[in-house]
């Protein structure tokens, strides 16, 4: 399958920060997750002991909306499109299989059952059609013991029609996202409303009694916060802190056997654990989405989990957004070395817990890289090499010790190439395509380079695609490296691509 036609116009990189910002669209979180028996116990107890380079992490997540990982592009929606069939279901059955085969405990799922609103009344959502589909998804990953987490958005992130529903619930007095005052707020809920706080216990309650759910990852900054005449008066930190200790808290209180951990999209961690302890006070987790605190300085981020009364995780500092709309044959980009330093540098700092966000497992990076997190979150000792080396025996199949070694070495030079050119990426949202748009968007990934580092990637990558046929006489197992060569023609088809509209612009 070649490349889909594609607008290669100029750069206009939309990426989750900037669309949440400034967009009053909503899309819920609400993965529901699988029946727990009362004797369910929770992934680890909660009193951490001591660190030691030799233990796994406790809480080895997966993380993603429900089509993250989809192996068919997904056209004529808004993203995140979170329409659920058979072809779902029987992608999640392998893809949970090799989750459980690698090492991962957990999943947090976002959009099982609600994507931009939630339905009024609440059980609504619940649509019986899509819930015997959800529900089969569920059973699996409860027959491999992997906990599936609700992606549950805090005051924000869903509330569109219940605020429509229940005005009472929001004051319109603007919102403050990322730093910005955005006067529109259709979308955020104030901390002050008791009714909205009604509903924050209604959703949850839902998701416990209802369907079972197993734990639950809060968001509660991305789209921003309240910023009425009540809600002003606390800062950011104090905001956040109150609204997920709450709801954690009412969790804990009523739910006691449920996980529950923070993706802080948005929210401020540079303030020292004294300022994040009610925050993180009923967390089992809290992942530094942008890793913050190591950006503050390593001694800092261990400062933080000496102290945290929660684990203390990371996305692995750049979040690796798949495509939602490009066939899954237009991009390989894998990530080793880069991955490989961000989830050791955690874990010798004291970090516990990893959200590795997921993608197509019919594109071969996100194959490798899957099984590759999930092998290291397990084995924080091992090398990049040793990790990688895994990876490559189990997908290709080589010969000898020798060819896993070339294969390895030529994976890590595909990720020089890029990343050489690109700059620091490792922290922060990584994009190949626009989220914005309901039709397969440009290679923003691509148009970021200047023209002679594009003209240096591309001379890269045709040098690397010479090499797959002689790596491929080494493999028992050759279809997956022709997959990865059908991807990199496509790639160089997009090189060549955006080089000749630069040139016919000026």
């Amino acid at each position: 399958m070649t490349a889909p036609d594609r607008d290669f116009g100029p750069p206009s990189a939309i990426t989750r920060r900037k669309m949440l910002k400034t967009a009053g669209m909503v899309a819920a979180g609400a993965g529901l997750a699988v029946s727990a028996s009362a004797s369910s116990s929770r992934i680890q107890d909660r009193v951490r002991p001591a660190a030691s380079m030799s233990e796994a992490f406790e809480y080895r997540l997966l993380l993603g909306w429900i089509n993250d990982n989809s192996n068919r592009p997904l056209s004529g929606g808004r993203w995140p499109i979170t329409t659920v069939d058979e072809q779902t279901v029987r992608e999640y059955k392998s893809f949970l299989r090799t989750a459980h085969d690698c090492g991962y405990n957990g999943i947090t799922l976002w959009g099982l059952y609600a994507s931009h609103a939630w339905t009024v009344p609440l059980n609504d959502s619940l649509e019986p059609r899509r819930r015997r589909l959800i529900d089969r998804i569920l059973n699996d990953a409860y027959k491999l013991d992997i906990r599936v987490l609700y992606g549950l958005g805090v005051y924000r992130w869903g509330f569109e029609e219940i605020i429509k529903h229940d005005p009472a619930t929001a004051r319109n007095e603007g919102r403050i996202a990322w730093g910005s005052y955005q006067s529109d707020n259709g979308v955020a809920m104030c901390y002050h409303s008791e009714s909205a706080r009604q509903w924050m216990r209604d959703i949850v309650d839902l998701c416990v009694k209802e369907v079972g759910t197993q734990g639950f990852g809060f968001q509660s900054g991305d789209l921003g916060r309240c910023y009425c005449s009540q809600c002003r008066r606390m800062t950011d930190t104090e905001y956040h802190s109150r609204v997920i200790n709450e709801t954690a808290e009412y969790i804990k209180r009523q739910h006691p056997k449920q996980i529950v951990g923070m993706s802080a999209w948005g929210v401020d961690l540079g303030d020292g654990a004294e300022a994040l302890n009610q925050l993180t006070s009923h967390l089992d987790f809290l992942t530094d989405v942008t890793d913050q605190s190591e950006r503050k300085g390593r001694e800092y981020r261990r400062s933080l989990t000496a102290r945290l009364p929660c684990a203390l995780g990371s996305l692995g500092g750049a979040v690796i957004v798949p495509p939602q709309r490009w066939h899954r044959d237009c991009w390989f980009l894998p990530l080793a070395e880069m991955t490989a330093r961000s989830i050791r540098s955690l874990h010798e700092d004291g970090g516990r817990a990893f959200e590795y966000f997921m993608g197509p497992m019919a594109n071969l990076q996100f194959d490798i890289m899957t099984r590759f997190a999930g092998r290291l979150l397990s084995n924080p000792q091992q090398s990049c090499e040793q990790a990688l080396s895994q990876v490559v025996e189990r997908l290709f199949e080589p010969a000898n010790r020798g060819a896993t070694a070339d294969i390895v070495r030529w994976l890590i030079d595909v990720e020089h190439g890029y990343l050489t050119r690109a700059g620091d990426i490792s922290s922060g949202e990584f994009d190949f395509e626009p989220l914005k748009g309901e039709t397969a968007g440009e290679p923003i990934y691509l148009t970021r380079l200047s023209s002679e580092a594009l003209i240096g990637y591309g001379n890269d990558l045709e040098r690397l695609s010479k090499q797959i046929p002689a790596l491929g006489t080494q493999c028992r197992r050759r279809q997956e490296l022709q997959l990865i060569g059908r991807c990199m023609e496509n790639v160089l088809r997009d090189v060549r691509q955006v080089l000749a509209i630069r040139a016919n612009t000026h």
